[in-house]
């Protein structure tokens, strides 16, 4: 019996055919994510009985069943002594290769002789499918492994560590709901709790600008204004100079052309943040719609840090799905693929692109589509935007005026890729020493403005520069922070609530790097030596819950403190 696991029920359907057309007779089980999970031991399960800190010295921890369904299931196949071969063909990233050791050791518990092997993919049409029947490899890449289990054991065991920690302190005052921490959440809090506090913080000051109406001999109408003047009296004084003053003219006036570069390949951190811009919906939700299409074969593997195309890439059969699913004739030859290669590459999956043609409709799924299949086109066949920069220097009387505008000289990739197009709005041409006639001149109050609070794609920037969470695991966040009610969402923007200032503000007095990304990012650095090969998973482990193990120590040293200012933000309630 040949047996091979996949990680969804719909991808196992798509293998099973793909095989079958060619032949290959097997039992395709289709799991739901993880089948086994960590846990900490029995002792440690009654929270006030066990001091948290103990488990931030645990080294190993209890494998438990979390999907009893789907073990008993892999159990009833696995134990037949005719399985010849288990080939897994999980998704083809860290996370995929721990899913794919966990369907692995409980394999080895029936059948310690059949072989092994992995089925890679990132795609899932009859030629990827039938490429990685052919090419499998023997067993699991354990770098992979135990990248995934250090994750998962270390945000286990300083999760649970923490959360008891401020828990058990406020309940002990009354509280009976949970606080939450995790080494990559707060982080993620604390940017939307730092823009928060520029904007309370924020104290406008008013500045007045002089605008002035103008038309040139041509009859054209446009406005040019004066820099800011912080003194009243100064702007007052100005104005009352040129309020009468019926002519000005052009000092200088300048076009250059800037160039827009077409957009680089498709990540994952970009379709996210795009598409939130586009769609408005959260993050986390355009990433289950991604990986929907995926599984249903619409589509490249949805979680990827690459964008570079390998040379062997098909551009000329994906540009076909994308035009037909598309319905577009545009003028293009695509035969002549100019792909604009960025400087990314996480060697395990390509750029995100279309697979096969998605029939239109109303649908959330048809847009997340749609985005996909036009910035493949525009990165592989579109050419260069073009933008004419105009800037006049406008003198009346002693005063000095600005003026600017945009025209297209080529709008280039935007034919085909019209997200974030921009609006421009052109100046007339105008020329040195040119007269212009004066049709009103005002003096205007205006004040400085606090900054916007983050949207979700502005706090994915922010988790991607600062290395916070992986392109697979970003998206989570902001749901997570929302449902443990430090921030919520309003107008498209993401408002951290009262708890979550506290917290927030809590933590940092005890120490900065309990808040800041600096801390988490040396963990996901570990976790990349692990990938490669040169830090070995204990040493990871061992090393990185040291460091939050003396944190731990300055925060329950002052937890009484903590505890009464949570008390206290949870009382006043409020936003």
């Amino acid at each position: 019996m040949l047996i091979i696991v996949a990680e969804k029920a719909s991808v196992a359907r798509a293998i099973k055919e793909i095989i079958e057309k060619r032949g290959v007779k097997a039992v395709v089980l289709g799991l739901r994510g993880h089948v086994l999970d960590s846990d900490l031991e029995e002792k440690f399960r009654d929270w006030w009985k066990v001091d948290p800190a103990k488990i931030l010295e645990l080294r190993e921890f209890k494998t438990v069943i979390r999907d009893s369904k789907m073990y008993r299931e892999l159990v009833r196949y696995f134990s037949n002594n005719y399985v010849e071969e288990l080939v897994i063909a999980t998704d083809n990233d860290p996370e995929g290769e721990l899913i794919g050791w966990e369907v692995y050791t409980i394999f080895r518990r029936y059948n310690g002789f059949a072989r092994i092997t992995r089925m890679r993919f990132n795609a899932i049409t009859q030629e990827d499918i039938w490429k990685a029947w052919q090419e499998r490899e023997e067993g699991l890449n354990m770098n992979w492994v135990w990248k995934s289990a250090f994750r998962r054991d270390f945000d286990l065991a300083t999760g649970a560590a923490f959360t008891r920690l401020l828990t058990l302190s406020t309940r002990k005052r009354g509280y009976r709901g949970l606080i939450s921490w995790g080494s990559c959440q707060i982080p993620t809090l604390n940017y939307i709790v730092e823009r928060e506090e520029e904007i309370m913080n924020f104290k406008p000051k008013p500045y007045w600008i002089i605008s002035v109406k103008l038309e040139t001999p041509f009859g054209e109408v446009f406005e040019a204004r004066s820099e800011k003047i912080m003194d009243y009296g100064k702007a007052r004084e100005i104005f009352e100079e040129v309020k009468n003053v019926k002519e000005a003219y052009v000092v200088d006036y300048r076009e250059t052309v800037e160039v827009v570069r077409r957009p680089k390949p498709l990540r994952t951190d970009e379709l996210l943040r795009d598409l939130n811009k586009i769609l408005g919906i959260s993050t986390s939700k355009i990433l289950r719609i991604a990986e929907e299409l995926y599984s249903r074969g619409y589509i490249s593997y949805p979680r990827t840090d690459t964008n570079q195309w390998s040379t062997s890439f098909n551009f000329h059969e994906t540009a076909l799905i994308a035009l037909n699913g598309l319905k577009l004739s545009l003028k293009i030859s695509i035969d002549r693929p100019k792909p604009l290669n960025g400087s990314k590459n996480d060697g395990a999956h390509p750029p995100i692109y279309p697979t096969k043609p998605y029939i239109k409709d109303d649908s959330v799924e048809w847009s997340v589509w749609e985005y996909v299949a036009r910035r493949f086109l525009a990165n592989v066949y579109g050419n260069d935007a073009e933008i004419i920069k105009q800037r006049a220097l406008i003198r009346i009387g002693r005063l000095d005026l600005k003026t600017s505008g945009s025209i297209f000289k080529k709008t280039g990739f935007f034919e085909i890729f019209p997200y974030f197009k921009p609006e421009l709005k052109s100046i007339p041409i105008l020329s040195s020493k040119q007269v212009l006639r004066v049709l009103d001149v005002r003096l205007l109050e205006e004040k400085t403005k606090p900054p916007d609070r983050l949207t979700e794609s502005e706090l994915l920037k922010l988790m991607e520069r600062d290395h916070i969470g992986t392109d697979a695991t970003r998206a989570d966040y902001p749901d997570i922070i929302v449902e443990r009610g430090y921030a919520k969402r309003v107008k498209k923007k993401v408002k951290p609530t009262k708890l979550g200032m506290f917290l927030i503000k809590c933590l940092r007095e005890v120490s900065p790097r309990l808040v800041s990304p600096e801390t988490r990012r040396m963990v996901e650095e570990y976790m990349e030596k692990i990938s490669a090969g040169s830090l070995s998973y204990e040493k990871a482990l061992d090393t990185c819950l040291q460091i939050y193990h003396k944190l731990y120590s300055e925060l329950a040293s002052r937890i009484d403190v903590v505890a009464d200012s949570l008390i206290k933000s949870i009382e006043e309630g409020g936003d």
